[in-house]
């Protein structure tokens, strides 16, 4: 025992007497400010010198040392340090923030299309997110668009007539009518961009309606409003045509005959736009169609807001709010007349409708579809709903319910949602009702933009999610 002991005190006063050595300062070893010097050869005055650090580029006094101040201080670098940060004096892929710089100019750093946008923060080449950050003004699906294939509306142009001066082809020859623009589509000039404005441009010289005829094209329109102040369409696509629209306005089309958009055997994708005070339907699709809209609004249609017919749909995040006549519509927000396989009619808000007698205020439905997570609310004149859809995790009010699993009714509307634009709010009794499993693509994120979890217990039924 007592040699057992002298062992321990041994090695407990060893223990006492270690040194563990001395670690260099965090930013030394990160390559930081104060990092340890790095030797470079000097051949003059502040030499630019490949093989320095990126944020040290020059040869100062034999070190690393001095920060760039143009281009040329950071030559025999690679493409993703050869140009001068100015503000920081390190040696990066670009200097532009968050936009793309003008192609083919010697600020064009990111030339590829695919990453032209120069990050702000990381001053590296990426993608595009927005219309906003490329040259032409247009973003799709991660690349920005050259101007030549883009076709440029503006509410002040030389001619401003069907067939006028302008070539629509620059944002300051551009276009002033849709059919104008129309005119100018080709195959690979298939993007129309409408430049924000107070003043709604004119579908076709006020006149007739904007043809789409067995085109494709994809219409831009954000902060812009296309009308007709007179009887009949604004908008027909036709023909087999292919045609996108996105943050556009389509509205007052005067008369039973004035329906914001007719698409008839052919191809239409709605986003983010708003289609408003038309005198018949917001929007019919018929004759074989195939249509999707998401993340848009319907308002104020005396004909209803949504009329589908022998059309393959996707319909989703969606408030369809205020249309119909309590006098004279059948439907007031969406007709359903289609058989066709996979259609989706989930996550929209179909409140304040109205329609005649007995006819449905909210929607009207063939199709034996599975109808999921929708709010159908204060109806007027008629019934919330009528027809063969099976609707599941549905709310419905005030009163006259639909039986489904996980349907809900509501006597008083002003509980969950406010009525000035139709969102939910906090303690809404919508809230965490939805059945979120397979939520996918449109269904990821909700009217705004927010997400959605797939497969959470805390998910809202209609077409806004609770931040």
């Amino acid at each position: 025992m007592r040699v057992i002991a002298l062992v321990a005190a041994t090695f407990l006063a060893g223990a006492v007497s270690c040194r563990f050595p001395e670690l260099p300062p965090l930013d030394e070893l990160d390559g930081g400010a104060d990092a340890a010097p790095v030797a470079c050869v000097d051949t003059g005055p502040d030499t630019p010198d490949p093989t320095c650090p990126a944020d040290r580029p020059l040869c100062v006094d034999g070190t690393c040392g001095g920060q760039c101040a143009s281009d040329p201080d950071c030559s025999g670098r690679p493409p993703s340090e050869s140009v001068c940060h100015g503000a920081s004096g390190a040696c990066v892929a670009c200097d532009e923030d968050d936009v793309q710089a003008q192609p083919g100019t010697n600020e064009d750093d990111c030339s590829n299309p695919t990453s032209a946008v120069c990050d702000s923060v990381t001053h590296t080449c990426r993608a595009c997110a927005e219309h906003s950050e490329c040259f032409s003004g247009v973003c799709d699906a991660g690349v920005c668009v050259e101007q030549a294939n883009v076709i440029y509306l503006t509410p002040v142009a030389g001619g401003g007539t069907d067939g006028g001066i302008n070539d629509c082809l620059t944002p300051s020859t551009g276009c002033v009518t849709l059919h104008h623009a129309i005119g100018r589509l080709t195959a690979t000039r298939k993007y129309i961009l409408f430049k924000a404005s107070a003043t709604p441009y004119p579908a076709r010289n006020n006149t007739d309606r904007a043809d789409f005829n067995g085109v494709t094209a994809h219409v831009i329109g954000y902060g812009a409003e296309v009308n007709r102040n007179g009887a009949g369409l604004i908008i027909e696509i036709r023909g087999g045509a292919n045609v996108t629209i996105e943050g556009l306005t389509i509205a007052n089309a005067g008369g039973t005959s004035g329906t914001g958009i007719l698409v008839v055997d052919s191809r239409l994708e709605l986003r983010k736009a708003t289609v408003r005070d038309n005198g018949n339907f917001g929007l019919e699709a018929i004759s074989n169609s195939s249509l999707h809209i998401s993340q848009s609004r319907f308002t104020n249609n005396e004909g209803g807001a949504i009329r589908v017919d022998s059309t393959q749909f996707v319909i989703v995040n969606n408030i369809i709010a205020g249309n119909g006549d309590v006098n004279n519509s059948t439907v007031g927000g969406v007709s359903l007349y289609s058989l066709a396989a996979n259609n989706v009619f989930e996550f929209n808000t179909v409140a304040a409708n109205a329609a005649a007698g007995t006819n449905s205020d909210g929607v009207d439905c063939t199709s034996p579809l599975v109808a999921r997570n929708n709010i159908i609310v204060g109806s007027a004149g008629g019934t919330h709903v009528r027809g063969n859809c099976n609707y599941v995790n549905t709310l419905f009010g005030p009163d006259n319910g639909v039986a489904g699993t996980g349907n809900m009714t509501v006597s008083d509307l002003a509980t969950f949602m406010f009525a000035a634009d139709f969102h939910i709010g906090a303690g809404s009794v919508a809230a965490g009702k939805a059945d979120s499993t397979g939520l996918a693509e449109a269904t990821l994120v909700d009217i705004d933009g927010d997400a959605r979890t797939p497969n959470g217990s805390t998910v809202d039924v209609g077409a806004d999610e609770i931040p």
